[in-house]
């Protein structure tokens, strides 16, 4: 029998992480082992583990970071596979057991699903879209892991919110930039999985995900102009560990066109009087550059392995 840990990192958010304890109390396929990754000083979310419905384990991390968090309960696992969820989403009763039938499909290393958004408790409209968690021939990436639809198909990458992944063959990525949420991380581990097999997603296999607020400069909304960079950086990084060719590409559309996030020239020029396009132009290039100059020295996204 396949065995599945369950791992969430979490800080500060101790009412959100009773409410997906609870999700996870209720699973049609119990999950082998529950583990909450926290600080020492986080003591509301310490009393909230403990006193959960679901039996769960508390594993703390010192270094800032949702990737330290993950390193250190994925060493504290000891399944077959790992899955991950965040502190502010509620897995569906049969979330666990829809991954492992997924599992089941044969040469798959990685499995997840949507993520519905909620804002207290009210779905947010939503467009489907077939066009999910995919990476265009120049780097571009295209997520919609919340709005999914239609069957299950291979992707590139799944959302570190519902996901499941084969632990012999995992590899947790190391020297990403970014002090709280790494960005694209999710694109680092699937490019490597995506060396030994197939990553499965399946739109009904869902979470309720009501994003909540960071605790660090790497915010969702006006960021600072460091975690800009950042973000740039990380794209190019997480596109070399495909190759250095699709590193290089990602670089050159980012300088040329870009997107939202690391707009490049022509959305500089365009949106010459939006002040947020404005802002971002500047740290976008610096960042994507630095990127660039890490993959051609080698000194790119390395992995740790349990």
């Amino acid at each position: 029998m396949t065995t599945f840990s369950v791992i969430i990192p979490t800080y500060g958010r101790p009412e959100a992480l009773a409410k997906c304890l609870s999700g996870l109390a209720f699973q049609t396929r119990p999950a082998n082992e529950v583990i909450v990754v926290t600080r020492s000083d986080d003591l509301a979310s310490q009393t909230v583990a403990k006193e959960a419905a679901v039996s769960a384990r508390i594993v703390f991390v010192d270094a800032t970071g949702v990737l330290a968090a993950m390193t250190k309960g994925f060493l504290a696992s000891t399944s077959d596979w790992v899955a991950f969820t965040d502190d502010d989403a509620v897995a569906s009763p049969t979330w666990l057991f829809d991954l492992e039938q997924l599992a089941k499909t044969s040469g798959a290393v990685g499995v997840g699903g949507r993520d519905v958004l909620e804002d207290e408790g009210v779905p947010r409209p939503t467009t489907l879209t077939t066009d999910v968690g995919n990476i265009g021939a120049f780097g571009r990436f295209v997520g919609n892991h919340h709005s999914g639809t239609g069957g299950v198909r291979s992707v590139s990458m799944l959302k570190g919110v519902n996901c499941a992944y084969d632990a012999s063959l995992l590899g947790i990525p190391t020297g990403l930039y970014g002090q709280g949420a790494q960005a694209h991380f999710e694109i680092a581990i699937g490019l490597d999985l995506a060396k030994h097999g197939t990553l499965l997603y399946d739109p009904s296999v869902t979470v309720r995900h009501a994003p909540g607020g960071r605790l660090d400069s790497d915010q969702r909304v006006a960021p600072s102009r460091r975690s800009i960079a950042d973000v740039a950086s990380n794209a190019v990084l997480c596109c070399g560990v495909r190759s250095w060719s699709l590193a290089a590409r990602r670089v050159l559309f980012s300088l040329t066109i870009g997107d939202a996030s690391c707009p490049g020239v022509v959305r500089f020029v365009v949106g010459l009087a939006n002040g947020e396009i404005r802002r971002r132009f500047l740290p976008s290039l610096f960042g994507s550059v630095r990127g660039l100059l890490r993959v051609v020295t080698r000194n790119g996204v390395a992995f740790f392995r349990r």
